[in-house]
């Protein structure tokens, strides 16, 4: 855990974001290596996603676009 978030740092990402985002897509995409790489912290997808504030209660597991694979 602590390499994750370390490495959500080093990519200058908002760290809560990172890890809502991944555990939020990872249960979709977790026997896809294209999804998994999209969410790798210096993934053009996470980059625009973490870097700002997102709005945590539009982005449940119900409400969430799929990842642009």
């Amino acid at each position: 855990m602590y390499s994750i978030v370390e490495t959500a740092k080093a990519n200058n990402l908002n760290v809560f974001q990172y890890l809502y985002t991944v555990l939020l897509y990872m249960p979709d995409y977790k026997n896809e290596p294209a999804g998994i790489e999209k969410l790798l912290p210096w993934s053009n997808f996470i980059k625009e996603r973490c870097s700002r504030l997102i709005d945590v209660e539009n982005q449940t597991p119900e409400h969430h676009e799929p990842l642009p694979i």
